[in-house]
């Protein structure tokens, strides 16, 4: 009779839940957002910056573009040797144009990348390597920005954070795909003349 009694206690007792566990099984899991909205982004502003051990420190790289016509346009600010006595430095600005066909395969990389719940912690193995990245993704509707301070390969992991309706969600991608949206930008973003300023600052440091 006790074997019996005590069976039924048990079955009884793991069944049993208290209110607050009630109560966290009845929320409904985390949502992942699906990035393909971001296809329809009317605004793109780019900081592709670096910091650290060099004679040209540091590097600023800022891009504030919009659609046009299906392409990217704007401008492009350079910058290295801002810091030290007096601040000098050299800078400059110039216009960028990106085709219709290269704007439309980098958002659908940025669409592509895979999300995850958690806290961004950037990979940081070494002192002097500051780099620091931020695709910022705009429209009428949500914004969008993929950032990192990560000084892996790829800058993995990313920092996504999405804005839609005031309310603003941090995720995690240990994905690369941002780091290959940089890249299919390179060769027109980069024909701001960063490799010239650079070569001007560090002449000018001799």
């Amino acid at each position: 009779m006790y074997k019996k009694l005590s069976l039924s206690l048990l079955l009884l007792s793991s069944s049993w839940t208290s209110p607050l566990e009630r109560a966290a099984q009845s929320q409904p899991l985390a949502t992942i957002p699906n990035l393909t909205t971001v296809m329809q982004t009317e605004r793109v502003e780019i900081h592709n910056d670096w910091n650290g051990y060099s004679d040209i420190t540091p590097i600023l790289r800022h891009y504030k573009l919009r659609i046009k016509q299906q392409k990217l346009v704007g401008h492009a600010h350079v910058a290295v040797g801002g810091y030290g006595a007096a601040g000098v430095h050299q800078q400059q600005t110039t216009s960028v144009k990106i085709p219709a066909a290269v704007t439309t395969k980098f958002l659908a990389a940025l669409a592509k990348t895979p999300l995850q719940v958690g806290i961004y912690q950037p990979k940081i193995e070494r002192t002097e390597d500051y780099p620091s990245i931020k695709i910022k993704l705009e429209s009428d509707r949500q914004q969008v920005i993929f950032s990192s301070q990560s000084q892996a390969s790829n800058y993995v992991p990313w920092k996504v954070t999405v804005t839609q309706a005031n309310k603003t969600t941090a995720y995690i991608s240990d994905s690369d795909l941002p780091a290959q949206a940089l890249q299919i930008l390179n060769p027109y973003i980069d024909r701001a003349g960063i490799d010239r300023i650079i070569q001007r600052r560090r002449q000018r440091n001799k």
